[in-house]
C-alpha cells in the first residue's frame, strides 16, 4: 500500500518539477503564487518546515527580483520534494483539508470524515480511498481551493 503511493509520488514529484519549469519559462510572481497555491497541501505532506520557507520566499518581503525569488524557491522546492511524506504527515494534511470545508457539510458527514481520517492514520484505509472521498465532498460543495490541489493526484487511479 505505501510502496504503491510512494511510486506514484515519484511521478508526482516529476510532474511538479515540470510545472515549475513552466513557471520559469515566462517568469512572474503571479505564476509563482498560483504554482505554490496549487501545490500547498502536497508540500505540506512532505515538510511543514520547508513549506513555511517556500511561503516566505513567495511573499518576497525583501522585494527581490523575480529571477532571484525563483532561484531561491527552486532550491527549496527540490529540497521539499526530496522528502517522502509519512502517514502522519498525510493525516495532518487530510485534517487541514477537512478544516477548509467542515462547516459546510452536515454533522453526520463531518463524523464520517473524522472517522475516515482516523482509519487512515491507523492504516485501515488507503490514502487513495481517503482522497477519493474528500474529492467527492469538496466537489459537491464547490470548494475550488481544495479541489484544485495537486495533492489529489495521489489518487489518480480512482478517476
Amino acid at each position: 500500500m505505501l510502496s504503491q503511493d510512494s511510486l506514484k509520488f515519484a511521478d508526482i514529484r516529476n510532474y511538479v518539477l515540470e510545472r515549475f519549469e513552466d513557471v520559469k519559462t515566462n517568469p512572474s510572481m503571479n505564476k509563482l503564487v498560483k504554482f505554490h497555491t496549487f501545490n500547498k497541501f502536497l508540500f505540506m505532506a512532505c515538510s511543514q518546515i520547508e513549506l513555511n520557507k517556500l511561503g516566505k520566499i513567495v511573499a518576497n518581503q525583501e522585494k527581490l527580483q523575480t529571477k532571484d525569488v525563483l532561484d531561491s524557491y527552486e532550491k527549496h522546492l527540490k529540497n521539499i520534494l526530496s522528502k517522502t511524506p509519512t502517514r502522519s504527515r498525510h493525516a495532518n494534511v487530510l485534517r487541514r483539508m477537512y478544516g477548509h470545508f467542515n462547516k459546510k457539510i452536515p454533522k453526520s458527514e463531518q463524523k464520517t470524515i473524522e472517522h475516515l481520517i482516523s482509519e487512515y492514520q491507523n492504516n485501515n484505509i488507503t490514502l487513495s480511498d481517503m482522497l477519493y472521498k474528500l474529492r467527492t465532498i469538496t466537489s459537491d460543495i464547490d470548494n475550488m481551493y481544495v479541489v484544485k490541489q495537486s495533492y489529489f493526484l495521489l489518487f489518480a487511479d480512482k478517476i
